[in-house]
């Protein structure tokens, strides 16, 4: 009998007939719990940006593995190509909005300027903002899921519904930049998206420090200067925690053997990459298999 393909991370991407126009659905837990199912248990990569709202109730969610805790007021924000797993309780509610790719690529001038104001690479996956300003994002999501529901497809309606959500993001934008000691500085942080997008581009070729601060104009120094600032990381330790987050991403969720996973993420020998994994996850990468799978 052939052996059967190795299994991949389940992708879930934004699929809504009725709203593709729009991008954008924004619901309570309830129904997400009513329309997913049993389907929330296991891990996913989502291919949309997803605003998670706790308006009541405790748990954790886990993004990326790491654990979040959720109580009254928490905001998670879940970005494309993350993994997350619910572990949603009875008790907790609140509302979840999920905007498509697509959405978060405005064609207009005025959309595009107002992404560039939200500066969402810099956000935290989890926050808790002031009582007042949470109060008001949760009327912001609730007119927006009323508009939702009479959505018939024109094109005043979906204008609408975009800026309902720009609305919520802004408001939290603005929150964040109210607090500049919460950020790194302008400079830095620019420096450090750079440094991110060349990464993301580059995650299966390893290549060093120098060869990133020449890609994107600047010395090594400046770029791990700029990396502490955002992140509290050296440049270096934020390659090997990219490397080894993809690393666990593929071995908890997909069949592939390990050797495949190291020739995958640019490793020469797969005892290259055991050593690797080791050193940052503290064990191998088939312990952290059947551990992850428990």
């Amino acid at each position: 009998m052939r052996k059967p393909p190795p299994q991949s991370l389940k992708d879930v991407r934004f699929h809504n007939p009725r709203l593709a126009k729009v991008g954008v659905e924004a619901m309570s837990l309830a129904q997400l719990r009513e329309r997913a199912g049993a389907t929330l248990g296991p891990p996913e990569r989502v291919e949309f940006l997803e605003l998670l709202l706790v308006e009541s109730g405790r748990g954790t969610h886990s993004v990326d593995f790491t654990d979040y805790e959720l109580q009254p007021g928490t905001v998670v924000l879940v970005r494309p190509g993350q993994v997350q797993q619910w572990r949603l309780t009875r008790s907790l509610q609140g509302h979840v909005v999920l905007v498509s790719v697509e959405a978060l690529a405005p064609t207009i001038a005025r959309g595009q300027l107002d992404m560039k104001l939200l500066g969402l690479d810099e956000w935290p996956t989890s926050s808790r903002p002031e009582r007042p300003l949470f109060v008001q994002i949760l009327a912001d999501v609730a007119r927006m899921q009323v508009d939702i529901g009479r959505f018939v497809g024109t094109d005043v309606e979906a204008s609408i519904i975009w800026h309902e959500w720009m609305t919520v993001l802004l408001r939290l934008a603005r929150d964040r930049a109210a607090k500049p000691q919460a950020a790194a500085a302008f400079g830095e942080a620019q420096v450090q998206r750079l440094f991110l997008r060349e990464l993301e581009a580059s995650l299966h070729k390893r290549p060093s420090v120098r060869d990133f601060a020449r890609r994107i104009g600047y010395s090594e120094s400046t770029l791990s200067r700029a990396c502490l600032a955002a992140t509290g990381r050296t440049a270096k330790q934020a390659v090997d925690g990219r490397v080894a987050l993809e690393a666990k991403r593929l071995l908890a969720h997909s069949d592939a053997p390990v050797a495949e996973i190291a020739y995958r993420l640019g490793f020469s020998e797969p005892t290259n990459f055991v050593k690797f994994f080791r050193r940052t996850a503290g064990l191998t990468p088939l312990e952290f298999r059947r551990r992850s799978r428990a």
